[in-house]
Order: structure tokens, then C-alpha cells, then sequence
């Protein structure tokens, strides 16, 4: 790792553990505030003692994560999960989401869209954390939503002034990719890929060893922007093998990893091929490996 980034990663790790200090003293009664990997502390502050001129982050191996209950009126709560990618708040926005069974599809839906632009307005403003800022936002904010009817939020099919022969908007299109690398073995990078998946809404799986096989299948803007931010990674050889374009459905039902060894991380081929046609990608062991 490079001087510079390796300042970069210190910078952020020292702002996150900075942050967590706060964040515990403010959110201290029983419950409130709960790690969810008490280790990846020690590990961090591990990281921070290594000698600047060490060139690896081996003890950045997880996230931290942790989750804080707001309180509501009438003592009702709401959870809020918050994952740290390990470049916040500098490069990358932290995961944070919310779980609680007092808001219905509608109001979470709201929810998710007014909090990605409260976020996306704090990166912009500076690099500094802003958790304690977005939990105080969020809990002034939710106490509000629960109060407003939910069918304020109901969205409908068309504006009631729109002729009925209007064309419907053009549904959003489905895209698929595969990528082929010449080894996925960095524990680091086997959890950015799942990361990343997940956050983008995408299904698929990753299969870690060599060669690393990845597919991704869901909005094609978002495959797009998986496909962006795993290639900026370092690998030995990493090449997009096949687009497949305007997809009616997904072959996956979630993104998993999913492991074919037979030793020493080697591809199990033929548990692989098995994989692949059971979803109706058989024609792929041509694509991927030269096979008839």
C-alpha cells in the first residue's frame, strides 16, 4: 500500500474511532448503543500502532459496525444499523439503516430516499464524520413521519390530469455482467464484494479462489456502478467476460458467495458447471472457461 493511501486509511480509522468514543458517551444508558464486533476496535487501534512504513492493512480484515436505538415518544424506539466502510468519511458514505415496525412500505420507502440525500448533501458539504449529526436528524425526523397518514405516500399509477392513453414510463432495465479474475482471495476484498452487492441491490454470487468468477444481475445502472468500483481495486488480472443487456428477470433470488474447492482454493469444475446450469447459465462454461 502506497504512503499516501496508507495515511488516507489512518486518517479515517483514527475519525471512526473518534467518533465511536463520542457516540458511546452520548448514547451510554443500557442498550443504546451496541458493537456489533467489539474486536474490530482493538484491530483498528492495532492498525494505528503499526509502523507508518509497514506497507500492508492486515488488521483492516472487518468493518465496524454498530447499532443505536432512538428513542421515541410514548417509549417507543426505532434501530438504526450503521456500517463503516473503512475510507469514511473521507472517500466512501457509511450503510446505515433503519429497522423498526413502526413506519409501513410507504413511509420506509421516503425514508430511504430523504435519508440517501441528507447523506449525500453532508458528503458534499466537507470529509468530517457526521453520524451523531444523521442519528439526531433521523430521530427528529421519524417522529414526524409517524405522525403524517400514510396514504400521503402512496404513489399512483399516473397524475390525475394525465390522459389515460399517456405512454407508461419505460420500466427500469435489468442487466446482467460477468467477470472473470485471476484469483479472489483477500479476505478484505471477498467482503467489499458482498458490500457492494448488497448496498447496489444486486443479486448474483462470487466465487473466491482461482480463477475468482463474479456475476451481478439488477439495474443496469447500479451493475454498472459495481462493476466501476470493484475494477479500481488491485488485482492481477480482472476482465468483464460478457454484458447481457434488457433482462426480464433475475436467474438469482439474492448475491451470496458461493464455494467450489476442491484444494488449495482450486475450482471444483465440475460442481461449478453444475451451479451454472441448475440457474440456466450453462452456456457460460464456454464464455468463462473454452468449454463445449
Amino acid at each position: 500500500m502506497a504512503e499516501e493511501e496508507l495515511q488516507t486509511y489512518r486518517r479515517c480509522i483514527g475519525q471512526q474511532l473518534e467518533e465511536l468514543e463520542l457516540l458511546s458517551s452520548i448514547y451510554c444508558a443500557a442498550g443504546e448503543l451496541q458493537l456489533l464486533d467489539a474486536g474490530v476496535v482493538a484491530d483498528f487501534n492495532e492498525f494505528l500502532e503499526e509502523n507508518k512504513d509497514k506497507p500492508t492493512a492486515a488488521s483492516l480484515l472487518s468493518h465496524l459496525e454498530y447499532v443505536v436505538k432512538l428513542s421515541l415518544p410514548a417509549k417507543q424506539s426505532v434501530e438504526v444499523r450503521v456500517e463503516l466502510p473503512h475510507l469514511y468519511p473521507i472517500l466512501e458514505q457509511p450503510l446505515v439503516s433503519v429497522h423498526t415496525p413502526l413506519l409501513g412500505k410507504s413511509k420506509e420507502q421516503r425514508l430511504k430516499i430523504d435519508m440517501e440525500q441528507y447523506q449525500s448533501q453532508r458528503r458534499q458539504e466537507d470529509d468530517e464524520p457526521y453520524i451523531f449529526q444523521l442519528l439526531s436528524w433521523l430521530q427528529e425526523y421519524i417522529e414526524e413521519l409517524i405522525k403524517r397518514p400514510a396514504a400521503e405516500f402512496v404513489e399512483t399509477s399516473a397524475e390525475p390530469d394525465q390522459p389515460p392513453d399517456q405512454p407508461k414510463p419505460a420500466a427500469s432495465q435489468l442487466e446482467r455482467i460477468w467477470i472473470y479474475s485471476h484469483h479472489i482471495k483477500s479476505t478484505a476484498k471477498r467482503q467489499e464484494l458482498i458490500r457492494q452487492a448488497r448496498q447496489l441491490q444486486l443479486t448474483g454470487f462470487s466465487r473466491p479462489g482461482k480463477p475468482g468468477i463474479i456475476c451481478v444481475e439488477g439495474e443496469a445502472e447500479n451493475v454498472q456502478t459495481f462493476w466501476r468500483t470493484i475494477r479500481a481495486l488491485r488485482w492481477q488480472k480482472i476482465s468483464l467476460v460478457r454484458t447481457e443487456p434488457r433482462q426480464r428477470r433475475r436467474g438469482f433470488e439474492d448475491f451470496s458467495e458461493q464455494l467450489f474447492n476442491a484444494a488449495e482454493g482450486v475450482m471444483n469444475m465440475g460442481q461449478f458447471i453444475r451451479f451454472l446450469e441448475e440457474h440456466g447459465f450453462g452456456y457460460m462454461k464456454s464464455e468463462l472457461f473454452g468449454l463445449a
